[in-house]
């Protein structure tokens, strides 16, 4: 990904603009703006479950790991998940109470992004404009059935996840691909992947990406603690020593595509280009949900080649950044392999937004491409939190690497600036 007009970026026939973008995130924020200035200020919005979610008392236990309980409660929240427009966009009442919050969410998120992109939703009715949402919790569906008495015409579409992207199709009436992409935690990013192919095949001239998470629900928490995934300090801490997990948060993004070209011919304010993308799979490991630094190695290596990105041009890199003592060394490998060690002018800046907000689940990977864009726009790296003492199982000086534990400009390139999620 690259800043809005560098050089040389109409000629890759290939490249994606970003041309609107709106996003829902946890401590009040609700466009890239106050996610700018939260970056800046080193804000830790991590707090703890809100009282009308769900009773902790009855499922969270603090002071030690039990069979049926969750050893944290931390989380980050948004400020409100019930309140919805829906008279904008002609949902009655009763349809409204039984459409999933991550439903109504992505509609409003929408109707701002098309608005960010000064895109009339009615100039795209009847197009073929592509719907891909990233998107993989069910909680909401499950709690009305749990109501049988409370079924009804509505339900069924209301906390399907196939909906969360047609409900967008259908409201705004558009005609190309839409469906729901869920692969877990990289849910957004594969979302983002295939509407860029999407529009690189030709089969659709505008694609709306996205990437939503509420958390609704006691029993995703009281599983992974059992699986042991989340920090029992409640913080994301990426590239630490002290390292125990992640925190969960809620939230999501949207982004409005463009190929380049298109976007300079109708003359769009673009945010940034995105000059390649791919998806690949870890395949067989020690574990299902254990990394593979050579499949992840591999794929740096291949989109950087099919983008024409060498690694000097690369000013930051958002990662995963998840803070698990099993994920970071592995994927500070691959970055390191990929990219830092053949770079010529220094280690390479990375990070993690995690650390401010927690960690989206299927939505994170729009958060990443927000803080990416803005690290490009404002031409300085924010701190990430929590990362000090650094951890010494990674060789990060022998990999190139070098994590932003402290606010930075970024740092002058031979080519063009590129940033990297």
């Amino acid at each position: 990904m690259h800043p809005e007009g560098s050089e040389g970026s109409a000629e890759n026939e290939r490249a994606v603009a970003v041309v609107g973008a709106a996003c829902r995130l946890p401590g009040g924020i609700g466009d890239l703006a106050g996610l700018w200035e939260a970056l800046e200020q080193g804000r830790d919005l991590v707090t703890r479950v809100p009282g009308d979610r769900f009773e902790t008392a009855r499922f969270v236990d603090e002071s030690a790991r039990r069979p049926g309980k969750s050893y944290t409660a931390a989380g980050g929240f948004l400020d409100d998940i019930a309140g919805f427009d829906a008279g904008y966009f002609g949902v009655s009442p009763r349809e409204a109470a039984q459409m999933d919050p991550q439903q109504r969410m992505l509609l409003e998120m929408t109707a701002e992004a098309l608005d960010d992109a000064a895109i009339d939703p009615a100039a795209l009715a009847g197009s073929d404009t592509a719907v891909y949402v990233g998107v993989s919790d069910a909680s909401y569906g499950a709690q009305q059935m749990l109501r049988i008495e409370g079924v009804d015409a509505y339900t069924m579409a209301g906390g399907a996840a196939s909906i969360t992207a047609n409900r967008i199709s259908y409201a705004f009436d558009l005609r190309g691909p839409s469906m729901a992409v869920d692969t877990a935690c990289s849910s957004a990013l594969v979302a983002l992947d295939r509407a860029c192919r999407t529009l690189r095949e030709g089969t659709s001239r505008t694609a709306v990406s996205a990437g939503v998470n509420v958390l609704l629900s006691p029993y995703p928490y009281v599983g992974f603690s059992q699986a042991s995934m989340l920090s029992p300090r409640g913080r994301c801490a990426p590239f630490s020593a002290a390292a125990d997990g992640y925190a969960r948060a809620e939230g999501g993004g949207v982004v409005v595509l463009k190929l380049l070209r298109d976007a300079l011919a109708d003359g769009d304010r673009i945010h940034g280009v995105i000059l390649a993308s791919a998806a690949n799979s870890d395949g067989r490991t020690a574990g299902l949900a254990l990394p593979n630094p050579r499949a992840q190695e591999a794929l740096l290596t291949s989109v950087y080649e099919q983008a024409g990105v060498d690694p000097d041009d690369v000013v930051y890199l958002e990662a995963h950044g998840t803070g698990t003592p099993a994920g970071d060394p592995v994927e500070c490998e691959a970055i390191g392999r990929a990219l830092g060690t053949r770079r010529r002018t220094g280690a390479l800046p990375i990070g993690s937004v995690k650390s401010n907000l927690g960690h989206l689940e299927p939505a994170s990977g729009m958060a990443g491409l927000f803080k990416a864009l803005l690290v490009l726009r404002h031409g300085r790296i924010p701190a990430s939190l929590h990362a000090v003492p650094l951890n010494p199982g990674i060789d990060f000086e022998g990999l190139g690497l070098a994590p932003a534990t402290e606010a930075r400009p970024v740092g002058e390139v031979p080519g063009r600036p590129v940033a990297g999620v």
